[in-house]
């Protein structure tokens, strides 16, 4: 096998598809290989190519034809950088593949978990968990799964949450194997203790740590009773294979977070309401640790996050972003007040999931609540108004409304008009219906 050799700048490359790229620049390394700038040779236009250590992949052949079988496949969703040609093949010799190089804006995820970046608002940062769940439920629903999903796949934009997810080169069909078992801290534990290899069920395991330290800032499973001086593979296979344990464990307390170490977590946590508690608290239960079940699919966790996004308001003491819970009081983590919606829309078409928006100033509706078959979680339809002891629903939606009062009566709302929001009432959005709950 030839030595592997860096590429070098005006270095040409030829392509499977008969084309040429000429090596422009070096954009970074990796553990599989160095990443370049290149252009093509007949259009000018500038692309990445991810260049292998051949030497590091078990059966080359085979990877290739993978890499090619998913290129013909195309990408499951816009969010995926992925493999758009290869270069032509020469056994025994180092290969790669050109994707397309990310527009300027987008940051490292680990730039996120180390503060160094940070989400413009809370709107962005529950958007960019939105993106992300969503791109993973194209990418199963297309028959792929992941098998290294990491805090190294991801750059998101920190003002609108939008994701782009790369190191696409490890995805393989339900039922294959890459031979990658996955990054230490986001493997499954079933697949650290050697019981199975990575599949669509782990894959959902690494997305909800990935979840979690977006939204929470530290990892799920490492608090009091890891601190150990040096994680060796021994402590490494305990903490995250054989005697995992969540830092929020519903019945044991003595992997809490530590004080000092883990302020992420105790700040955050107190931040979200229980319905996002409850669902880290499943996804890390020790059912899902020990027996790898009762773990959220990607619907589920999408219409959790919607809901998060609509819990998004303004405190009335201090005017900071909190989330705010339908039916109790909710503390603002900010000036340390208790603050309580006047009730909630509860919605009654979501697959089988409850979902609630608050009244209250401010609180958003989206296309995803007019519309039980809708993902747009972007378009406002709908904000709540306030005047002194009274809450409205302002339709900015494309969809006229059908009322129905406590006494029975029904009239029309078109777009532009506010429903007062009264005990009982029915608003019918053509598509779903919200029921209006008084606390």
């Amino acid at each position: 096998m030839a030595e592997f050799v860096p590429l070098t700048k005006n270095q040409r490359i030829d392509l499977a598809d008969g084309r040429t790229i000429i090596v422009t620049d070096k954009l970074g390394d990796g553990g599989q290989g160095i990443v370049y700038r290149v252009r093509y040779d007949d259009t000018g236009e500038e692309r990445a190519l991810k260049w292998f250590f051949i030497g590091y992949i078990e059966e080359p052949r085979k990877f290739y034809n993978r890499l090619e079988s998913n290129i013909k496949s195309g990408a499951p969703s816009e969010a995926f950088v992925w493999p758009e040609q290869l270069t032509k093949y020469v056994d025994d010799e180092p290969f790669g593949y050109v994707m397309k190089i990310f527009p300027k804006g987008y940051e490292s995820f680990s730039k996120y978990l180390l503060a160094r970046v940070n989400f413009k608002n809370a709107a962005a940062m529950v958007d960019a968990a939105l993106n992300i769940v969503s791109a993973f439920k194209s990418l199963h629903l297309k028959g792929y799964n992941y098998q290294d999903l990491n805090d190294g796949n991801f750059s998101i934009n920190p003002l609108n949450g939008k994701v782009l997810i790369c190191d696409n080169d490890n995805v393989v069909g339900h039922g294959c194997h890459s031979g990658i078992m996955g990054k230490a801290r986001y493997m499954a534990p079933e697949v650290v203790r050697g019981e199975k290899q990575p599949d669509v069920d782990t894959d959902r395991y690494s997305l909800a740590v990935v979840l979690f330290m977006l939204l929470i800032g530290d990892h799920p499973l490492e608090g009091k009773r890891t601190n150990y001086p040096v994680l060796t593979n021994k402590y490494d296979k305990r903490i995250f294979g054989t005697e995992p344990l969540f830092i929020f464990d519903e019945k044991d307390s003595s992997n809490a977070p530590h004080p000092l170490i883990h302020r992420n977590a105790l700040n955050m946590w107190n931040i979200f309401p229980s319905f996002v508690k409850k669902a880290f608290q499943q996804s890390f239960g020790q059912e899902s640790l020990l027996q790898g079940k009762n773990r959220l699919l990607e619907n589920e966790w999408f219409n959790i996050l919607v809901r998060l996004k609509s819990s998004i308001v303004r405190c009335p003491h201090c005017g900071e972003e909190m989330f705010l819970e339908s039916d109790k009081a909710s503390l603002c983590q900010a000036c340390k007040k208790s603050v309580k919606a006047a009730g909630y829309l509860n919605f009654s078409k979501r697959a089988n999931r409850e979902v609630t928006v608050p009244i209250f100033k401010g609180a958003v509706l989206y296309d995803y609540h007019m519309n039980s078959s809708s993902e747009d979680f972007d378009t406002e339809a709908a904000v709540i108004l306030e005047k002194p002891g009274k809450f409205g629903l302002k339709n900015n939606s494309n969809y006229k409304w059908l009322v129905t009062a406590p006494d029975g009566r029904t009239f029309a709302r078109q777009p532009g008009d506010t429903q007062l929001l009264v005990a009982n009432c029915k608003i019918d959005f053509e598509k779903n219906t919200a029921t209006v709950v008084v606390n």
